[in-house]
């Protein structure tokens, strides 16, 4: 079977799952991109375990129906694909895609046949083989990506949360599956500890694990300096100076403070 779409599809379908794709060299399964054909959509899935992106092409009626066993490429190949396959606002070319045996070179004249994502061009002539690294006798979480975000989907309501400890590098990835004006949703699970769900629109789904307070979020905001900055100038905060006020930053007003026995 084969998918036609055109390139600035292709681009969208992957973009938004190659930040999560892990980049540690004894992470070698998980360097990877899974590509899986649905009934209705196709889908390209990337995890470091840490995270989990799911990015989903709506299949046209005409691509619907076919059957393909899901290929991992290696996410550096498929990242080189985007810069060998580029569109612009004129010109989208239509691409052709195939997962079936193709031949791979080995060198000095000689080639094995495996499994392989083919990316035809017709406009030009331009063919791309994205080999399959899959190793069917090894079950990863790429492998599980259905069962595991269905898990966050179907989920009990998020808990209320006083605040998340996130971390400034993992945050940058979610920014990729947000187009334009697109809102990125973000959902609680209902215990401590449970993944964050993260959606935009209908056409992405991850997961993020988020570790723990080592302190409490109270603790964490008392320990900050801004509300002894913020104070008018008029109230002295005795954190920082002596005086006759004490300021309770938890609501915002002033007390008279104890008088010294």
């Amino acid at each position: 079977m084969r998918l036609d779409i055109l390139t600035s599809e292709w681009h969208k379908l992957l973009k938004p799952v190659l930040p999560h794709a892990a980049t540690d060299k004894e992470m070698t399964e998980y360097r990877r991109v899974r590509l899986e054909l649905g009934d209705r959509a196709l889908y390209a899935v990337a995890t470091d375990m840490a995270t989990l992106a799911a990015e989903r092409l709506r299949l046209r009626p005409a691509n619907r129906g076919g059957d393909w066993p899901p290929v991992h490429v290696e996410a550096s190949e498929a990242k080189s694909s985007l810069g060998l396959l580029p569109f612009d606002k004129d010109t989208d070319p239509t691409l052709q895609i195939t997962v079936d045996r193709a031949p791979i070179p080995l060198g000095h004249g000689h080639s094995i046949d495996s499994w392989a994502l083919t990316i035809d061009r017709p406009d030009d002539g331009l063919r791309l083989v994205l080999r399959d690294r899959r190793d069917p006798s090894l079950v990863t979480s790429l492998d599980k990506w259905r069962d595991l975000l269905l898990k966050a989907l179907t989920r009990a309501g998020g808990r209320s949360l006083d605040g998340l400890d996130l971390r400034g590098h993992v945050l940058a990835r979610w920014g990729a599956a947000s187009r334009g004006t697109e809102r990125l949703r973000l959902y609680t699970g209902p215990k401590p500890g449970d993944a964050l769900l993260i959606t935009v629109e209908d056409h992405f789904a991850g997961i993020w694990a988020i570790p723990q307070y080592l302190d409490s979020p109270a603790q964490g905001r008392a320990e900050l300096p801004w509300a002894g900055e913020l104070l008018p100038a008029d109230v002295i905060d005795l954190r920082t100076a002596s005086g006759v006020h004490r300021v309770d930053t938890g609501t915002g007003e002033v007390a008279e403070d104890d008088e010294d026995e």
